[in-house]
């Protein structure tokens, strides 16, 4: 069901700065309502207006978004993602600083807790995070990991004890960033470190594609950051940026792909859909077009996402960040 909004130019504070002035930069239409793309003239943070409610979200397209399957994707990609998983848990336990005899990860937006599954292989203790809605049926080693369901501010954690926080592709769904960090600040141990990962909103790929960009995702993506946005939201979070990187070898080179995709005219992420077994069997034809597409892009794409992240305009925001 289409949901209309009042054509409002008043689009409020800025989460993250309180500035009162925005620019729209363009509009795009999705099965829930019209969406503008406004930016933050202070800080430039670009957000999804209007902003539509979690819980709206996820009442009214939740198997949309979660997949159909027992988990997100078809089974061959997620091998692939299991695999960059667990090196992605090897890579990151380098940076606690003192040695943890049984480190204590906190995954914000778990999803499956996937990542965590990875940590409990380096004799980590683990906790996970997830909406209220996620299929709980999902959760991997409940009988070793800690899963809580609910607001992120509000679940019960022990503060001062954790030694990684990951908030990896989860900072962008939700409502409030600025709470979230100074949540995290407080859960943070005081040589631990917190990782996020948000698509880069002054990435090449976001300003060539606009409404076409793969991780545009509205209305499920909420907030766009770019380095400074991101130094607004963690200044007053007395975080520090330890290291930057804008290379991700998971969803950048697939993101470009499906970015053309998209700017060729095919139904919007159709083909990334399919990956995560939504298909349509009458377009099984073009699916497999798409495919042959991909492989050809694919590749150029990895050459390209590594020149554009050289000059820190690749896809994706990664950061560590220590008190």
């Amino acid at each position: 069901m289409m949901v209309r909004f009042m054509n409002d130019k008043d689009f409020g504070p800025c989460p993250v700065c309180g500035g009162l002035t925005a620019n729209v930069l363009f509009t795009t239409k999705t099965p829930f309502s019209e969406f503008r793309i406004v930016q933050c003239e202070v800080c430039e943070l670009a957000r999804t207006f209007p902003l539509l409610s979690d819980k709206f979200l996820h009442i009214n397209d939740i198997v949309n978004y979660y997949g159909v399957g027992a988990t997100r994707f078809i089974p061959l990609v997620q091998k692939v993602r299991n695999r960059i998983t667990r090196l992605r848990a090897k890579h990151y336990l380098s940076f606690i600083e003192d040695p943890v005899q049984t480190p204590k990860i906190l995954d914000i937006g778990c999803a499956e807790g996937r990542l965590l599954n990875a940590f409990l292989g380096y004799g980590c203790r683990c906790w996970g995070v997830e909406h209220p809605s996620y299929p709980s049926h999902r959760f991997l080693d409940t009988d070793r990991i800690v899963y809580l369901q609910g607001d992120q501010q509000a679940v019960e954690l022990p503060e001062g004890a954790f030694d990684l926080i990951f908030l990896w592709h989860a900072l962008e769904h939700m409502d409030e960033p600025q709470p979230i960090m100074t949540r995290l600040y407080q859960l943070l141990a005081p040589k631990g470190a917190i990782i996020v990962a948000v698509p880069n909103f002054s990435s090449m790929e976001a300003r060539i594609f606009r409404r076409f960009w793969f991780h545009l995702d509205i209305p499920w993506h909420k907030y766009y950051f770019n380095k400074r946005s991101f130094e607004y939201l963690i200044r007053k979070n007395h975080l520090r940026i330890i290291k930057m990187s804008t290379y991700c070898f998971e969803q950048g080179p697939y993101g470009l792909v499906q970015s053309i995709l998209n700017a060729l005219g095919w139904p919007h992420n159709e083909f990334y859909e399919a990956l995560k077994g939504r298909r349509n069997h009458r377009r099984s034809v073009y699916i497999v077009i798409q495919f042959l597409l991909v492989l050809v892009l694919l590749i150029p794409g990895f050459f390209v996402n590594l020149i554009t992240a050289s000059q820190g305009r690749g896809p994706i925001i990664k950061l560590i960040l220590k008190k």
